[in-house]
């Protein structure tokens, strides 16, 4: 009774201290809010207010006293948009408001907005809709949800109760409206706070009607609600994680082990035990807890030194190895009388007699203190950004209503940018509308099963429908659910290779799961054909970096998220909607991960592919889209289609820090079948300074078809602290014939076989040309052109013939009996890249021998000693392969 007593009587302390002045935000740091929009775009008669936005957004107010809000809410921070051109008349008693698309009618005087006074049509665009208030909405396209705690896919293992993904900001029927009434209002005070509406029967709506121009609304939506703002260039890295009491010790033999294995990793993730969690001890709930409902022994922000004598020293240790770091955070227990910053901070907030100070986050006295006294100390030691791990309380105790979810993430991101250089970042969960401005979000502890995998690109990418780009999710899964029997409690190789998979074409890629001995997903303890395919997920994601950053520059200025459905491009098309396990990955990537089991060595995949002409990357092969294809794929491969012509950035394989990335050095891969006009992004990976000009930007053009490629990179525009004055270049020609004349800026370049810079050189085996240009000055241009040779008849998809020949002689050599050799047209068909390195002069004859070659390796097998399920075997392996 005595510590409940102390509660309220703090409470009351906190409630007078929520008034205390903010420190003062550097103005080109925090992005400025303008809540009151442009006087042109205002039309008041009375009671209510229609504000003119966009042509297709409209803002309706309604209030009894004539009062309206000028001040940002949480959702809508930026009303001040140019006015749009529109028209005012007054029709007897109703007023009319048309726009180039929308045409508003409400009758004067009739009160609160009902559907007997207003209406809201189109005038332009399909779908034609007509909307009043009260209409149900029947097409929305949903939007995400605060976790994926416990769901196997979208389905609660507790309660059975699928997951409910709300509503999004697009609609196939064309209209959405956003209900801002009940949010809170932020004020404007240096540190704006969040304060109730004066007026709580007031109606504040936002009308969209945009039809399927689903990408022109959510740039419209970022103008008026903040932009989706740009992680560290380090967050699109590798991050490890893992719930277990790692020591000191044994983290820097982790990290030892992924230099060893050279597997790139930018963020190392330490969980809740980094600190004291005596009081910790599990119940049939999950956890004890204490009478304020909190989990005993999950806050804590004092080391725990039995585990990390000398933090100081351990942190140095990571930033030494350019790793940064992040700790978990569960504060919702407060500050106790054995934390290191209890002293101060109680003193500071007059708790008395060892009593906890009790958090409230919505006290802005309390926090100022929080975060001076409590977390800035752990931040000068080296803590790079916080994992803020909220579970507790849906609602704030000092302001019922506010949500502790979205009012703690505001709080640690604007807080990070009004006290650091650098730029800001959490992750933590998804609080509602408007959360989009505080990435990156955190998903929960999925159950793993493939069920969950097969959820998560659906989840990711509709996700991107309320802006919220940036989920992180447990890759691999977090936990076996309870009925998991004890003999199945392991991971299986397969389904965590495909959820790296996944996690290499997501948005954030961090590995994690629950404290389980059992659980062990460091790529090096699984067997070597898993290993290579694990770590080459990870290669390939840091390969895709400058890709992947330069969608989140493209994120940030139209509201696009880089992982977003097909929808959005193929509005008109039914399947865009019903295929829920494929995405776009930025403009030119279609991926649809594999999702299911291996059934005789191969998963099996039917792929929508949009209209338009798509490189296969796996296969090698150009393919017309607008229409449905089967794929298989081994365990190493992954669907992945490019757009044809499309220009990919990607980084050198010498990378192995993204802090290391700006090193000048780019390697552009051109796929064939088309042209395309793109641009690649830079900044200086870290600051705030890329919201206020400071960034580069490179277009670059191409052309390719099958007899020759151009590739001009135009001089770079922009410039960023530490930008580099030159660049080096190397064009990556993917399923191309043997080069006969690369010119590069006027100069005859000639085939070198170790690849030296001024020189081309040929890679058999991937079947890639490749063009080495010697550093030059980014401000002058860069002009390529390849004529390629003969191209081989049957080109198309020759990789995909290759590897799987050299795949079933594998398997037929580990099951061939001697003492009879391996026919020589088996050994020979499966080198058919090495023999192009050697004579690359005949390749379209070293093409027609291969091709040959496997019409007959079958029979030649069935006529040999080998066992009949070995030639049955081997047949089924040649059946995709042989022409």
């Amino acid at each position: 009774m005595k510590r409940i007593r102390s509660y309220l009587a703090g409470t009351a302390i906190l409630l007078s201290a929520a008034a205390s002045p903010a420190l003062a935000a550097p103005p080109s740091v925090v992005p400025a809010m303008h809540g009151k929009a442009a006087a042109g775009a205002i039309i008041q008669r009375g009671q209510v207010r229609f504000t003119v936005l966009t042509p297709e957004m409209i803002r309706m107010e309604w209030s009894p006293d004539s009062r309206f809000v000028d001040q940002p809410s949480q959702v809508f921070i930026n009303r001040e948009q140019p006015v749009p051109r529109y028209s005012v008349s007054t029709r007897g008693a109703l007023l009319v408001i048309e726009t180039e698309k929308l045409r508003l009618s409400y009758r004067l005087n009739s009160g609160r907005f009902t559907k007997a006074n207003l209406q809201v049509g189109s005038r332009a665009g399909a779908p034609a809709f007509m909307w009043r208030p009260g209409d149900v909405e029947t097409g929305n396209l949903r939007g995400t949800a605060r976790t994926v705690d416990r769901y196997s896919g979208d389905v609660q293992i507790d309660s059975g109760k699928r997951l409910d993904l709300g509503q999004g900001l697009l609609s196939r029927d064309g209209w959405h409206v956003v209900d801002d009434s009940r949010s809170f209002l932020l004020d404007d005070s240096p540190w704006p706070w969040a304060k109730l509406r004066a007026c709580r029967d007031c109606q504040d709506l936002y009308f969209f009607g945009y039809g399927h121009r689903y990408e022109q609304a959510l740039g419209d939506y970022a103008k008026v609600a903040g932009r989706e703002p740009m992680p560290p260039r380090f967050a699109f890295g590798y991050w490890w994680s893992r719930y277990w009491n790692y020591s000191d010790d044994e983290m820097r033999g982790l990290v030892a082990d992924f230099e060893r294995y050279r597997i790139p990793l930018d963020v190392m993730v330490i969980d809740m035990d980094w600190h004291r969690t005596d009081g910790l001890s599990w119940d049939s709930k999950y956890v004890k807890r204490d009478v304020f409902g909190e989990s005993v022994g999950w806050t804590g922000y004092t080391w725990n030194r039995s585990l990390f004598p000398e933090p100081d020293r351990f942190l140095n240790f990571l930033h030494a190895h350019k790793l940064k770091t992040t700790v978990n955070l569960h504060p919702a227990s407060g500050i106790p009388a054995n934390e290191e910053s209890y002293p101060a901070i109680s003193k500071a907030m007059k708790v008395a007699d060892g009593n906890p100070v009790p958090f409230e986050a919505a006290d802005k006295g309390f926090v100022e203190q929080y975060f001076k006294l409590t977390l800035d100390p752990l931040r000068a030691q080296g803590i790079d950004f916080w994992w803020l791990d909220w579970q507790q309380w849906p609602e704030s105790k000092l302001v019922p209503g506010l949500s502790n979810t979205w009012w703690l993430n505001y709080v640690f991101f604007t807080q990070m940018q009004r006290t650091s250089a650098d730029r800001g970042l959490i992750y933590h969960r998804w609080g509602g509308l408007g959360n989009h401005r505080y990435q990156i979000g955190f998903s929960g502890d999925s159950v793993i099963s493939w069920p969950s995998l097969a959820y998560q690109p659906y989840f990711t990418a509709t996700a991107s429908n309320v802006l919220y780009g940036y989920w992180s999710h447990d890759i691999g899964g977090h936990f076996f659910a309870e009925s998991t029997p004890e003999s199945d409690r392991h991971i299986d190789p397969e389904l965590y290779v495909r959820w790296m998979q996944f996690g290499a074409y997501s948005p954030i890629l961090r590995t994690h799961s629950s404290k389980e001995a059992g659980l062990r997903k460091e790529p090096w303890r699984f067997a070597p054909e898993v290993f290579a395919a694990l770590r080459h997920s990870i290669e390939q994601r840091y390969a895709m970096a400058p890709y992947i950053y330069t969608a989140a520059r493209q994120a940030y200025d139209g509201g696009v998220s880089i992982m977003r459905p097909l929808y959005y491009q193929w509005p008109e098309q039914p399947e865009a909607y019903s295929t829920r396990g494929e995405y776009m990955f930025g403009d030119d990537m279609l991926v649809a991960p594999v999702t299911e089991p291996m059934k005789v060595g191969v998963a099996s995949a039917s792929i929508w592919l949009p209209p338009g002409r798509w490189y296969d990357e796996n296969r090698g092969e150009l393919v017309e889209g607008g229409r449905r294809i089967s794929r298989d794929y081994t365990l190493d491969e992954v669907p992945v289609f490019t757009r044809a012509g499309a220009v990919v950035p990607l980084n050198p394989p010498s990378v192995q820090k993204l802090q290391d990335m700006d090193n000048g050095s780019v390697v552009l891969r051109v796929s064939p079948g088309g042209k395309s006009v793109s641009r690649v992004y830079a900044d200086a990976g870290n600051s705030e300074g890329y919201r206020n000009g400071e960034y580069s930007l490179t277009r670059v053009e191409s052309e390719r078809d099958l007899r020759r490629a151009t590739l001009v990179v135009h001089p770079r525009e922009g410039r960023y602290p530490g930008m580099l004055d030159t660049t080096q270049v190397t064009v990556e020609l993917p399923s191309a014939a043997i080069p006969e004349r690369v010119v590069v800026n006027g100069r005859a370049y000639s085939r070198s076989d170790d690849g030296q810079e001024g020189s081309w050189s040929y890679d058999g085996t991937e079947l890639t040309a490749r063009i080495k240009v010697p550093a030059q000055s980014a401000s002058e241009p860069l002009n390529v052109s390849v004529a390629f040779g003969e191209t081989p008849p049957g080109f198309n998809a020759l990789l995909y013939r290759m590897k799987r020949t050299a795949a079933a002689v594998a398997w037929l050599k580990e099951r061939w009996e001697p003492p009879t050799p391996l026919p020589d047209d088996l050994a020979l068909a499966a080198q058919l890249g090495r023999l192009i390195d050697y004579h690359p002069e005949r390749m379209a004859a070293l093409v027609r021998q291969f091709d040959a070659r496997i019409g007959a390796l079958v029979a030649q097998v069935n006529a040999s000693h080998a066992k009949a399920e070995v030639k049955k075997g081997f047949a089924a392996m040649m059946q995709s392969v042989q022409r």
